[in-house]
């Protein structure tokens, strides 16, 4: 690493593939023709039982926008002269580079994971060179190489185990010099200490910065060809071509998936912890909401001494809200623990004046998703544990919220501007 620009000079996450692939994305999406495939198939899922919802409706275009521009970021990846990571996905909207851009997303995208990716192909030879900010790692990061590329979602009825990564691996499995320096090779032979076997074929390299803090940074990589790779001009006529064809499915395919997602949560009700495998070893646990007003739901956690957990809301499309300005999602360093160690967070329309508090902004109902990550190797967990209480609650009951962590309006708008300015440090 020696050769390598100062850590301090380099861009992180604005690189010029970045640059590139954002600039292509605001001028697509001022495309006639896009807009009119959009609207046909805003029609198609307006007349749909969730578009039909008062929440559904309520937010469905934005939830088109969203997926919109998570497929055309994906297009233009698979477009690049040469490979690199793109910062694919971010329900949030983002102020950088001269520009905003508007919301990326998919489905359950994390406010708390920095997504990164590649495609590459499968018979040739890559490298990954990195580095750590000392003072301000990431609580995880997990590196994985998947079949195919994002342009084409698994088929619904895909068995879990088919959808497996190639290789995975997280910051345990790096060699990291004193300086916070690493290499990973990609290929089908390397003698590389840490290496990720590939097999022929389109292939993702992808990567999540998991931030138990929003002071934390995302580490600075770089992905390199090993192997004399063909290249050509960007030409964004043929990213639009590719939009036009893989939109209707891959829209289709993400306005549907909430219906088999944990088989189906409907109502206010929670799933049993399931275990994650690949590189985000862990557990997530899945819940719905459907509240009246003045109703909240309430959920006891045991943070298992996880490096990483967190805890966001979604709307019925599962797209998270810009998490700058609502309180939709907390992690560790957001939390306020109760005294025994656990947490307990409050779901609900209206601000009750508690610390741990996630805001459906103003929807009914919607989805929410609770992660733990890097849970001590020494520390096993028994997922039964993971979730202490879950009940619905009447808001004007003086006793139902009554011990919990509580926060004056004025603390709330100190918490609320500390998100912005926490969620800006990772475009800097």
């Amino acid at each position: 690493m020696s050769a390598e620009k100062a850590p301090n000079s380099r861009p992180v996450l604005a690189t010029p593939s970045q640059v590139l692939a954002e600039e292509s994305l605001l001028e697509l999406l001022d495309d006639l023709k896009l807009k009119n495939v959009q609207a046909e198939l805003r029609a198609e899922l307006a007349s749909t039982l969730r578009g039909q919802t008062k929440s559904g409706a309520a937010t469905l275009d934005e939830a088109i926008s969203q997926w919109t521009n998570s497929l055309a970021m994906a297009e233009i990846g698979n477009f690049l002269p040469v490979p690199a990571q793109l910062w694919v996905t971010d329900d949030t909207p983002r102020e950088w580079l001269g520009h905003t851009l508007p919301g990326v997303g998919t489905s359950g995208d994390n406010p708390d994971a920095i997504y990164r990716t590649a495609f590459i192909e499968g018979d040739r030879r890559y490298e990954v060179v990195g580095q750590f900010e000392a003072a301000r790692r990431p609580a995880q990061v997990n590196i994985e190489l998947h079949r195919g590329n994002k342009v084409n979602p698994p088929p619904m009825n895909q068995k879990m185990s088919d959808l497996m990564p190639l290789a995975s691996i997280t910051e345990r499995n790096l060699q990291i010099a004193p300086d916070g320096s690493f290499r990973i090779t990609i290929g089908p032979d390397i003698e590389s200490p840490v290496h990720l076997r590939s097999v022929p074929g389109r292939l993702t390299f992808a990567s999540r910065d998991m931030l138990s803090d929003w002071e934390q940074r995302p580490i600075w990589m770089e992905l390199r060809p090993l192997d004399d790779t063909p290249t050509k001009p960007f030409d964004l006529e043929e990213v639009k071509q590719a939009v036009y064809r893989d939109l209707p499915p891959y829209l289709l395919f993400w306005a549907k998936f909430p219906d088999l997602w944990f088989g189906g949560l409907k109502g206010n009700k929670i799933s049993s912890p399931q275990g994650r495998a690949g590189s985000m070893a862990g557990f997530t646990v899945a819940l719905s909401w459907d509240l009246e007003p003045g109703q909240a739901i309430v959920v006891t956690t045991d943070p298992a001494r996880a490096a990483y957990t967190g805890f966001q809301a979604m709307d019925p499309w599962m797209i998270g809200a810009d998490a700058k300005k609502s309180q939709v999602s907390l992690n560790l360093a957001q939390t306020a623990p109760n005294p025994d160690g656990t947490f307990t967070f409050v779901l609900s329309r209206e601000d009750p004046g508690v610390a741990n508090w996630l805001d459906t902004t103003g929807l009914d109902e919607g989805f929410g998703l609770i992660r733990w990550q890097a849970v001590p190797p020494d520390s096993p967990v028994d997922p039964a544990t993971l979730v202490r209480d879950f009940r619905v609650v009447s808001l004007a009951d003086g006793d139902a919220l009554r011990d919990l962590p509580r926060v004056t309006p004025e603390q709330r708008t100190a918490q609320l501007a500390a998100r912005a300015e926490g969620y800006n440090n990772r475009t800097l």
